[in-house]
C-alpha cells in the first residue's frame, strides 16, 4: 500500500485513459483478463490509483469541480470576457462540456470500483482484515462518487456491476432515496473495515474509517434537505444519523489543528495532518519527471500574481474565481486571521522594473481581488505591505516541491475536514434538540481556533432559538469552508441558493466604487432559474446512448 502515491500516480494517468466508461462502446473488460488482475498488491495498488484518478482529474477536483461550484454568495466568476465554465454563471445546458466530463469521469471511477469489488479475490489474502480494508476503500470511493453525482444531478442510474458492452448503457435513473441508500450501504461497510487514520499500518492519502463516518454524515444531512427532505432514511431520522457519525469521528480522537493557516500550508506543501484532514485529493507535481500529473489548485483559484517576465519557475496564478464582497463584513473583528488567509485583499506582480516583485492592496471589486486559501506564494510580511516591498524578495514561494510549473501544481485539495464534521454535528443536533450545550461547544471549537470568543459572549442572540442558531451555522460554514466546493450544495440542500444569490447581487451593487460596467459580476444571479438550476441536466450524449434515460422535463 505504501507505493500507491509514489508509483501509483503515473499509473493513475494511464488508467484514467484506459478505464472503461459507460459513455463508450469498448471491448469487454474480460479481454484484459480482469478477473485475474487483482492477484497481488502491485495490481491492487494500480487499480486503486486508477480509481483515485477520477477524483484528481482536471474534470473533477483537478479544476472543474471548484469552478462549477462558484456562483454563490461566496464567490463568482471573475473574467468578463469569456463564458468558460457556464455552470458558474447559470447559462449551461445539456450539451455543456464540463457537465458531460464530470458525469463521465465519475462514472468511469464507479466502473473501476465495480470491477475492483467484483473481482478482488479473498483467497489471495492471508488476513481477511487486509481483504476487507481494500474492499472497504473501493466501496468508500464508489459511495463518494455517487454522492457527488447525486448532489449535482439528483436521480442517476445506479450502476453496481462492471460495464460489459454497449447494452450496459441502458439503465434508468434510480430515485434519490435509492441512491442515498446505496451510498449508506457501501460506506457503512467502509466504516467497519477501513483502518483508522491513527492505525500504525494506515498510509496517508487512502480512505480511512473517519473519512467514511464523515461522508455518511454528509449523506444523511443531504437526505434531510432538498430534494428528498426525508424524515427517515435507512430506518433512522437523518439528523440523528448525521449526529451519530459525527460522534464517531470525534471519539476516534480527532482534534483541530491549532492554526487555521497551517491547515492549508500543509496542503500547499504536501504534508498530511491526519487529525484535521479526513480525506484529501492528493497530487505530486511530476514536472521534474517530464509529466503533468498535478492539479491546478492555486493557479485558477489562487492569490493573483501578474508576471510580465519569464514565467519559468514562477508560481503563476490567473484566477477564474473571485470572492464576493460579503467576505469584507461577514467575519468578526477577532476573526481577522482567518479572513486574511481566505481573502487577503492583495496581489503581486513581477515585471522588468520590479523583477523580484511587488505586492499591492486590492479592493473587493478590483481586478486581482482573489482567493488566498490555496495560495502558491505570499508576501514576505503579509500584514505589512510597505515592509514587504522594502525587501529584496517581497514575494515568497510557498508551494513545494520544486521545480514550480507555470500552471500545474502539487497542491492537495481537501474533501473532508474535522471542522466540517464539527459544524455538521452542530447542525444535526440543532435540528434534533435546538442549540444544546454540545452543539454550541462544537461551533465554538471552530470559532475558537479562528480566534473568536464563544457565541455566548460574542453573539448571544444566535443562541436564542434553533432558527437563530441555524443562521449562525450557515454563516460559520461560509467563513470556515469557503472555496472548498461545499457552499453551492449546502445552499441547495437548505433551499437557500436563490436568497443567497440575491445577497451576492446586493453586496456587489452597494460596494463602494461599483459601476454598471461591472454587472457581469452577478451573471449567476441574473441567469438563475430556481425551476432548473438546483440540479444539472443529464449530458445530451448520455440521453442519446442510454435508451432508458429521459432528459429532465425542465431541461427539454
Amino acid at each position: 500500500m505504501k507505493t500507491i502515491y509514489s508509483i501509483g500516480l503515473l499509473l493513475t494517468c494511464l488508467l484514467a485513459i484506459t478505464s472503461c466508461s459507460d459513455q463508450l462502446d469498448l471491448q469487454p473488460e474480460t479481454t484484459w483478463a480482469v478477473d485475474e488482475f487483482y492477484g497481488n498488491e502491485t495490481d491492487i495498488n494500480a487499480a486503486l490509483a486508477g480509481i483515485h484518478s477520477s477524483l484528481s482529474s482536471y474534470n473533477t477536483f483537478g479544476m472543474q469541480f471548484q469552478r462549477m461550484s462558484s456562483g454563490t454568495d461566496e464567490s463568482y466568476k471573475l473574467k468578463s470576457w469569456n463564458e468558460v465554465t457556464p455552470t458558474s454563471i447559470m447559462i449551461h445546458n445539456p450539451s455543456t462540456e464540463e457537465i458531460r466530463m464530470l458525469y463521465q469521469n465519475l462514472y468511469s471511477g464507479i466502473n473501476n470500483c465495480n470491477n475492483f469489488i467484483k473481482y478482488i479475490n479473498p483467497d489471495k489474502f492471508e488476513e481477511v482484515a487486509d481483504y476487507n480494508n481494500f474492499l472497504g476503500e473501493a466501496k468508500f470511493l464508489r459511495g463518494l462518487m455517487y454522492y457527488y453525482l447525486t448532489i449535482w444531478f439528483n436521480e442517476v442510474p445506479l450502476r453496481l456491476e462492471p460495464t460489459k458492452d454497449q447494452s450496459s448503457n441502458h439503465m434508468a435513473p434510480s430515485s434519490v432515496e435509492d441512491v442515498y441508500q446505496q451510498i449508506i450501504d457501501d460506506v457503512t461497510f467502509a466504516t467497519a473495515n477501513l483502518r483508522s487514520p491513527f492505525d500504525g499500518d494506515f498510509v496517508a492519502g487512502h480512505a480511512n474509517s473517519s473519512a467514511a463516518h464523515a461522508l455518511l454524515a454528509k449523506v444523511y444531512l443531504k437526505a434531510a434537505g432538498y430534494p428528498l427532505q426525508a424524515t427517515e432514511i435507512n430506518g433512522i431520522n437523518p439528523y440523528q444519523g448525521a449526529k451519530n457519525h459525527c460522534d464517531s469521528v470525534t471519539t476516534a480522537g480527532h482534534v483541530l489543528n491549532g492554526n487555521y493557516k497551517d491547515v492549508f500550508v500543509n496542503y500547499i506543501q504536501n504534508r498530511f495532518d491526519l487529525n484535521e484532514t479526513l480525506f484529501e485529493v492528493c497530487y505530486r507535481n511530476g514536472t521534474d519527471l517530464g509529466i503533468n500529473i498535478g492539479g491546478r489548485t492555486g493557479s485558477f483559484n489562487g492569490l493573483f500574481i501578474n508576471i510580465k517576465i519569464s514565467k519559468v519557475g514562477q508560481p503563476v496564478a490567473s484566477p477564474e474565481i473571485t470572492p464576493s464582497p460579503i467576505h469584507e463584513y461577514i467575519y468578526e473583528e477577532k476573526d481577522s486571521l482567518r479572513q486574511h488567509w481566505n481573502v487577503p485583499g492583495y496581489g503581486g506582480g513581477k515585471g522588468a522594473w520590479m523583477g523580484n516583485g511587488q505586492v499591492n492592496p486590492i479592493s473587493p471589486l478590483g481586478w486581482g481581488y482573489t482567493i488566498g486559501k490555496f495560495r502558491r506564494w505570499d508576501a514576505a510580511y503579509p500584514w505589512d505591505l510597505e515592509k514587504t516591498n522594502a525587501q529584496l524578495n517581497p514575494i515568497i514561494t510557498l508551494e513545494t516541491p520544486e521545480p514550480i510549473n507555470e500552471h500545474i501544481t502539487g497542491i492537495n485539495f481537501p474533501l473532508l475536514r474535522y471542522s466540517d464534521v464539527l459544524l455538521m454535528y452542530a447542525e444535526a443536533t440543532n435540528e434534533l434538540s435546538g442549540p444544546t450545550a454540545d452543539a454550541i461547544a462544537a461551533i465554538d471549537a471552530v470559532r475558537g481556533r479562528a480566534g473568536c470568543d464563544p457565541l455566548a459572549v460574542a453573539k448571544p442572540e444566535a443562541l436564542a432559538s434553533p432558527d437563530a442558531f441555524f443562521d449562525e451555522i450557515v454563516d460559520e460554514r461560509f467563513r470556515e469552508l469557503c472555496f472548498e466546493s461545499h457552499r453551492k450544495h449546502d445552499l441547495i440542500r437548505w433551499n437557500l441558493l436563490e436568497d443567497k444569490l440575491e445577497e451576492l447581487y446586493e453586496s456587489i451593487i452597494y460596494e463602494p466604487g461599483y459601476t454598471p460596467a461591472e454587472a457581469y459580476k452577478f451573471r449567476c444571479y441574473d441567469n438563475f432559474d430556481a425551476s432548473k438550476h438546483l440540479s444539472l441536466p443529464y449530458p445530451e450524449q448520455e440521453v442519446l446512448i442510454n435508451n432508458l434515460l429521459e432528459q429532465k422535463v425542465e431541461w427539454q
